[in-house]
């Protein structure tokens, strides 16, 4: 088995010093090419990896919303913006958002998901500071949704690894794998409607070059806690 080849490895140099070492040197080490395909990572297999101190969340995939208007990131971005914290002329959209409280992403506005069972449709529930209810147009559908679920993460593998940095650079020692299948779209709109999975969204305007001034999406994504990874998925040998 591979992994048990690379766990016997004990500790291995990233390939780089960023928080995507884990996961690029683990695919290094089962020789799979770096592709963004939305498919899974390894003969049907979608591989998360994490280390083994980390609270932070893992990214499920990616989804910009489907809803009302053809460019839904885009007017989010040039409607409730706030100022870039370094050149203050231009805007920025970056945020944790949930089913279960509005919360505030910048200053002047409050953001909350709602299912839409009737209209199989999540909606992004926009308010003012205030409460004042401004609008809910932007929005995914359930078949969106479900078609990436099931296309890329229907089985995963879960690999944790101890991280730590010598002489500058950042090692990994993997040390466990666990399989899951995924349950159901019923239980991850559940769990969005809980507050268990959340949206993070993570615009920003490009500061220099040919594009100055133009949004840059860096990615829409779903996102779970670890310890709550079981939720979604039943464990399989």
């Amino acid at each position: 088995m591979k992994f048990k080849a690379i766990q016997e490895k004990n500790w291995i140099k990233s390939i780089n010093n960023n928080s995507s070492g884990i996961g690029l040197t683990f695919e290094n080490l089962i020789e799979k090419n770096q592709e963004n395909f939305e498919l899974p990572d390894y003969k049907g297999i979608e591989i998360k990896t994490h280390t083994s101190s980390s609270n932070a969340y893992i990214t499920l995939f990616s989804s910009n919303p489907d809803g009302d208007y053809l460019f839904e990131i885009q007017r989010l971005y040039n409607n409730y913006g706030y100022p870039d914290r370094i050149k203050k002329d231009m805007l920025a959209f970056a945020g944790n958002i949930n089913g279960k409280t509005a919360k505030f992403v910048g200053i002047k506005y409050k953001f909350k998901l709602r299912i839409c069972t009737d209209e199989e449709k999540i909606r992004l529930e926009i308010y003012d500071k205030n409460n004042n209810f401004i609008e809910d147009e932007i929005s995914w559908t359930f078949d969106i949704l479900s078609e990436k679920l099931y296309r890329k993460l229907n089985t995963l593998a879960f690999i944790t690894a101890d991280k730590r940095i010598q002489n500058s650079n950042y090692y990994y020692k993997y040390t466990q794998i666990k399989f899951y299948k995924l349950k159901s779209l019923d239980v991850f709109v559940n769990l969005i409607k809980n507050g268990k999975i959340i949206v993070s969204f993570s615009l920003g305007t490009i500061r220099e070059g040919s594009r100055t001034g133009q949004m840059h999406n860096h990615g829409t994504a779903f996102r779970i806690l670890k310890e709550d990874l079981e939720l979604l998925y039943d464990e399989v040998q």
